[in-house]
């Protein structure tokens, strides 16, 4: 049966995705040495699946909708820059994500729940919310680039977070193409 490469996220609004794009763009031509997610790419992902059977769709998105049946919408604050595992050996630079209510964190976590119903092994590292930005290829390379995402400021951004995404991503050459399959309100 053929499979899709699925994941569970919050999708980010326009004026927050223009505002990481222009970050991007100082630093693109600080050095090679990092690969930057397009800004049509950079999600908050609450679960990452891998390879999905097509037929097992319906059951995952029942599977998030009673995750997510006893929260509703609440706001999320994108704010602060960092590294993982550290700024000495970044290999991920992220833009934080905090959510001071606790909705979030519960969300991720009843997802987690549901879908290891379903046989979906549960993630073993603390749950961690950020939006990836760039992934470091070669630090040397990269070195003038960090050093300048470690100054700049982030001007933080409150979003509403409405509805939960279940994601196809289709990698291609040039990038991955993002499909939203299913659609959870909260």
């Amino acid at each position: 049966m053929a499979t899709i490469r699925t994941f569970i996220c919050i999708e980010l609004p326009a004026d927050l995705r223009q505002q990481l794009l222009d970050m991007q763009t100082q630093l693109r031509p600080l050095g090679h040495g990092v690969s930057w997610v397009k800004p049509d790419g950079i999600h908050l992902t609450l679960k990452f699946l891998g390879d999905v059977e097509a037929g097992r769709m319906d059951a995952i998105a029942e599977a998030v909708g009673l995750a997510a049946a006893d929260v509703a919408a609440f706001d999320v604050s994108v704010q602060g820059l960092g590294a993982f595992p550290n700024f000495r050996r970044p290999r991920v630079l992220w833009a934080g994500v905090q959510e001071q209510s606790g909705l979030l964190k519960k969300l991720q976590h009843q997802i987690e729940i549901e879908l290891a119903h379903l046989g979906y092994p549960r993630e073993e590292r603390d749950f961690s919310p950020h939006l990836t930005l760039g992934r470091v290829k070669d630090s040397h390379q990269a070195e003038a680039a960090i050093s300048k995402f470690q100054q700049m400021r982030f001007t933080p951004v409150v979003f509403s977070a409405g509805s939960i995404i279940v994601m196809r991503s289709d990698l291609k050459s040039d990038g991955a193409v993002y499909t939203p399959m299913r659609t959870i309100e909260l």
